[in-house]
């Protein structure tokens, strides 16, 4: 589990936000998934969400959510989706539904649960009850292994930003319920907001 103390976790707004995506393109860029100077179609359409590092009051951490109508979210886009599981997400409200992409840290920070917790909050604020998501098959497979974590497979596998990537949904009751049996330590991690509330930063 991250050290809370050393790091700020938050919704990053204005300036901020820009800090944000730059972290985001910088570790895309260095991965391959992006090429240089390459447009993110998605920034226009999404929230950001970042770790900081208190001491330097430096961004470390970046991840969002991409909040538009379903059929434009890229993992509906770019994967074929099981006909059943496009007609169950079809039916969610339009309110209830947004893909989790962009997540990236500086290597030597270990921030990734912090902003899995952060983006949480940001959801039960808001009513969204369903992440869409599409996954490196290798994350998947830790992320289920250690964590726990229940992703639905929705569709078939692909090579997406350079790696077989696996579309997934998450409903988030589902998962909490599966963690407080499976990881308590963890679900009390992830849904106690008394430590640091879900705050919005601008500069």
């Amino acid at each position: 589990m991250p050290e809370i103390d050393r790091y700020r976790f938050y919704e990053a707004a204005g300036p901020m936000r820009e800090r944000a995506i730059c972290l985001h393109h910088l570790r895309y860029r260095e991965v391959g998934f992006f090429k240089e100077d390459e447009e993110d179609p998605y920034e226009v359409d999404s929230i950001y969400f970042v770790a900081e590092a208190a001491k330097e009051s430096k961004i470390v951490g970046v991840t969002r959510l991409i909040l538009t109508q379903l059929d434009e979210l890229p993992t509906m886009k770019y994967f074929s989706l099981f006909d059943l599981e496009k007609a169950k997400l079809k039916n969610l409200d339009r309110l209830r539904y947004a893909e989790i992409s962009a997540f990236t840290k500086l290597p030597e920070h270990d921030v990734g649960m912090g902003l899995i917790r952060t983006v949480l909050q940001y959801s039960k604020v808001t009513g969204v009850t369903h992440w869409i998501c599409c996954i490196d098959e290798r994350v998947y497979k830790y992320m289920h292994r250690m964590f726990k974590f229940p992703f639905k497979v929705v569709g078939a596998p692909k090579i997406y930003l350079g790696s077989t990537s696996i579309p997934c949904v998450l409903n988030l009751a589902e998962c909490l319920a599966t963690l407080e049996t499976h990881r308590p330590m963890l679900h009390q991690y992830l849904t106690n907001d008394t430590h640091q509330p879900l705050e919005v930063v601008q500069s």
